[in-house]
């Protein structure tokens, strides 16, 4: 088992299964538009690179970009948590970690990811939390594992970044520190093995089985 002692996490298709809100708020938006919905699979394939991004791919283009981000942010801040939920065994392994410091890294907006964290019920493990409004790069830019380990006073040796997508093996690769990918998220095993992480798992609960906390 490797010693660690700080523990980042990206949100959507990590922590939390939001698919089905989101594909509801970019499908609302596309109908307000006119234009034709999209299955859940189209809008996983978009998601991880933040809002702009995802309604770009969803409108195929940006020529109406402005209008669809105050529609899909006006749905989505009143239906956050309709349908979403924590993956298996994400409670019980933040638990396990908890004498841990551990933060959150999402190309979400602040003002849905510090929400949904409250309303999944697991803000609380967390000492910082970053999202795509708070003036950093979004991943795969280091930016921002560079500030919480900073902020925490943690070396890069003994940072660990999980998440589902290659942004996240990107920015982990970047910032010097070590990466973990789950399977069971938005992006397909191959895919995420093509960008290389140190780790893959297949269950959230496999951390435990992986990494130490160096406090104990």
């Amino acid at each position: 088992m490797k010693p660690i002692s700080l523990l980042i996490f990206d949100l959507d298709g990590t922590l939390a299964d939001t698919l089905e809100d989101i594909a509801a708020s970019v499908n609302h938006t596309l109908r307000r538009l006119g234009k034709a919905p999209l299955s859940a699979d189209r809008v996983r394939r978009s998601v991880g690179d933040g809002i702009e991004m995802l309604l770009t791919r969803a409108l195929g283009g940006g020529d109406q970009l402005a209008e669809a981000t105050a529609i899909y942010m006006e749905h989505h801040r009143r239906n956050l948590v309709v349908r979403s939920r924590l993956y298996p065994a994400v409670r019980e392994t933040l638990e396990h970690f908890k004498s841990l410091p551990m933060g959150v890294i999402t190309n979400k907006a602040r003002e849905f990811s510090e929400p949904l964290l409250e309303r999944l019920g697991i803000r609380n493990y967390f000492n910082v939390i970053i999202g795509a409004d708070d003036g950093l790069p979004l991943k795969p830019a280091p930016d921002s594992i560079q500030k919480i380990r900073e902020t925490l006073h943690v070396p890069r040796e003994h940072t660990v970044i999980v998440g589902d997508g290659t942004t996240d093996v990107r920015a982990g690769k970047a910032a010097g520190v070590t990466t973990c990918s789950v399977t069971y998220g938005f992006r397909p095993e191959d895919e995420l093995r093509s960008a290389g992480p140190d780790y893959i798992i297949h269950d959230f609960s496999e951390l435990k089985k992986l990494f130490l906390p160096a406090n104990q």
